[in-house]
């Protein structure tokens, strides 16, 4: 297993267990330090991790994709030969990739969200840090960096509305895994959709 690989295996078990301590405990039933000895790592090891405790129950890791983002700014990642929009899904797939994260462990999420309501503008605030980093990324990719050009944050924000239908899709509890595609199969389905509702207003594709 490589360092970057334990670093993840390493965060997730931090991550679920701070979860599943919420939906027993709620959030101020138990400490950090409870926590790190339930998992075996060093307070020390917490925070090189995450900023707090609210951040590991909601999965908000501190740098994680810093090169990832970096690399994808570069014109990395994802082939050079994609437009846009298309790029900024497919780093999306990448990203999710990464996290590991499926449908059981959203129907956790949703428990904490449920016993912790209060934790649901962080995680918003967090969905706009990590959208503005986007952006920032395709500006760079693309070259628009022009105070006046709109179409860096344009893509992202159109990025990231395919990606909320999608996740809902995926993550509705009528969903079956069994019959359905993956997520990154369902998420360019709906990037062909959204290209024909916008040019012909019409699934063209045969």
């Amino acid at each position: 297993m490589s360092t970057a690989e334990r670093t993840r295996t390493l965060r997730r078990r931090m991550i679920v267990a701070a979860r599943r301590a919420t939906v027993t405990q709620g959030l101020g039933g138990f400490t950090i330090e409870q926590l790190c000895e339930s998992v075996g790592v060093s307070r020390r090891t917490f925070f090189n991790h995450f900023a707090s405790k609210e951040d590991v129950v909601l999965g908000i890791e501190l740098h994680a994709d810093t090169e990832l983002l970096q690399a994808f700014a570069a014109g990395d990642v994802v082939p050079s030969t994609l437009d846009p929009l298309s790029a900024i899904v497919a780093l999306a797939v990448e990203q999710v990739r990464a996290m590991e994260f499926d449908r059981s462990e959203e129907v956790l999420v949703r428990t904490v969200l449920d016993r912790e309501p209060a934790l649901l503008a962080r995680f918003l605030s967090a969905t706009d840090v990590q959208l503005a980093r986007v952006t920032d990324a395709v500006r760079t990719r693309f070259g628009w960096t022009a105070p006046d050009d709109a179409r860096a944050r344009l893509v992202s924000e159109s990025a990231a509305a395919l990606l909320r239908v999608t996740a809902d899709h995926y993550f509705d509890d009528a969903f079956d895994e069994t019959t359905s595609p993956p997520f990154d199969e369902l998420l360019t389905t709906n990037l062909r959709l959204l290209r024909a509702a916008i040019t012909t207003g019409q699934d063209d594709t045969p």
